[in-house]
């Protein structure tokens, strides 16, 4: 079942404004779509922020607050909507058109959203900051320069970004489990539990690798390096960077 609640009100004109944030227009939704655990979250979103939490409820709750002219916040769509075991977010769905073909084609959207503590997690963003915190699941997440915070981390994480610092930090480190993180300039932050056992992999042209914990190195060149951390096992964590620095901390 879908709960709507919308509330729009007139942006005031501030003195020293540009005249496009001046007449900007708030609108404040709020919508809940049922989802059982294990579902799938898919979220894409251009900027504002985005704030996901793990709930004991079968749901995804979203409450969104969305800044833009009158124009385009009617033009452009908050869109929630239910796609078999998936709960879809869009935070700037066009009936045509690209979703972030032009500057003025896009709405920025703050997003508050809960879902079931056992989530997998498909988020693709370009400028808006992402927090996640105690989703037990898969991790899918794209940026372009937003800063990426996971937080009680259970799960394998794929992370991509151009320059956004991406920070993680493990809650448990099972067998079989990953982290696979790929920038271009973004500092990388991994925070692991001191029983963490796996392969580390960091691939590099200029970055650099510190770590807290103890690591074997097996090999290294100029740009890369392998080593065991904890004496190895089944997990893996790969880090490649072309300029940004990681840092491994307990």
């Amino acid at each position: 079942m879908r709960r709507a609640l919308i509330a729009i009100t007139a942006g005031v004109t501030l003195a020293g404004l540009p005249a496009s944030a001046a007449y900007q227009d708030t609108e404040h939704i709020t919508r809940t779509v049922s989802l059982d655990p294990g579902g799938v979250l898919r979220l894409k979103s251009f900027s504002g922020r985005v704030t996901i939490i793990a709930s004991d409820r079968a749901e995804v709750a979203v409450d969104a607050v969305r800044r833009a002219d009158r124009d385009r916040l009617a033009e452009i769509k908050l869109d929630v909507h239910k796609d078999g075991s998936s709960v879809v977010i869009d935070a700037n769905h066009r009936e045509s058109g690209g979703w972030w073909r032009r500057h003025n084609n896009v709405v920025e959207t703050d997003l508050d959203v809960k879902v079931p503590r056992r989530t997998d997690l498909d988020i693709s963003v370009f400028s808006a900051p992402v927090s996640v915190r105690g989703i037990e699941g898969s991790y899918t997440i794209h940026t372009f320069s937003s800063r990426v915070l996971l937080d009680e981390v259970v799960g394998s994480i794929r992370a991509h970004s151009f320059s956004g610092s991406i920070d993680i930090r493990a809650r448990s480190w099972t067998g079989g489990q990953s982290i696979d993180v790929d920038t271009f300039s973004g500092n990388v932050d991994l925070r692991v539990p001191e029983t963490a056992r796996g392969t580390v992999t960091f691939n590099s042209f200029s970055g650099r690798l510190n770590s807290d914990l103890p690591l074997v190195f097996r090999s290294s060149s100029r740009r890369s390096l392998q080593a065991e951390l904890g004496g190895g096992g089944d997990g893996i964590l790969r880090v490649k960077t072309f300029s940004g620095s990681v840092r491994i901390n307990r």
